[in-house]
């Protein structure tokens, strides 16, 4: 069993058994916070989370749908639970979080279930977490940030098609860079034609790669790699 699935078998216990009962309850807006009692949770961190998720709505321009959103008290203690409290669940537009987190980054995905289905553009896949991370609310030049992780040149290298229904956590900030890098060489509009346009869990983005942005993959990925001045490929190598 993956750990997503651990984690939603979990929560749905915690919900059978009560847990969730005592949680403190607040409403903004299009989010309704359930918060731990321990949770030590002030009216900046809730506010930041709206606005960035309003704010993303707007730029990928979908609606923003009602969404309910626990608060841990932190990842550690999510874990003592049986569960993973970094997790979204698009259709049932819920989210269990920590105060650690990135403010934008669940929220995000909620919205990405908006612009397409999951069985389309895979919650956890490629290109999915490229913007939840490009789109998570910090701020982050990933362009400067990425090269500083000290990849491997053997993740470096790997196929963007290996990642397609599902990315390795570790390699995210990886995944955010490569849509920053297709934000600077293409725009932010083309990039949302393209994840509109995924099918079949994206198995036709090398082909919209081609029809949108001008480049076959394997070009385009050693674009990205000369945008970072990393390691040109010396043949290709999955993880």
């Amino acid at each position: 069993m993956s750990w997503l699935e651990t984690t939603k078998e979990g929560i749905q216990k915690l919900f059978n058994a009560g847990y969730f009962n005592n949680w403190r309850k607040l409403e903004k807006s299009q989010i309704t916070f359930y918060l731990h009692p321990e949770a030590d949770i002030n009216d900046d961190w809730l506010n930041k989370r709206l606005s960035i998720y309003l704010s993303n709505a707007a730029k990928l321009h979908v609606t923003a749908p009602a969404v309910d959103f626990y608060v841990y008290t932190s990842l550690e203690f999510g874990k003592t639970l049986g569960i993973v409290p970094a997790t979204s669940f698009i259709s049932s537009k819920q989210i269990h979080g920590h105060p650690n987190q990135s403010p934008g980054h669940e929220l995000t995905h909620i919205l990405l279930g908006e612009l397409n289905s999951p069985e389309n553009l895979p919650a956890n896949g490629l290109w999915a977490e490229g913007v939840c991370v490009f789109l998570d609310g910090t701020g982050t030049d990933r362009r400067k940030h990425t090269p500083s992780l000290n990849y491997a040149e053997n993740a470096i290298n790997t196929p963007w098609e290996k990642w397609r229904r599902n990315l390795p956590s570790g390699l995210y900030p990886l995944a955010g860079s490569i849509t920053q890098y297709l934000d600077n060489l293409v725009g932010w509009e083309k990039i949302l034609t393209f994840l509109k346009e995924l099918k079949n869990f994206g198995t036709n983005d090398a082909e919209l790669s081609e029809l949108l942005f001008d480049k076959k993959y394997p070009q385009l990925q050693d674009g990205w790699r000369n945008w970072l001045k990393l390691k040109p490929a010396n043949g290709r190598q999955d993880l």
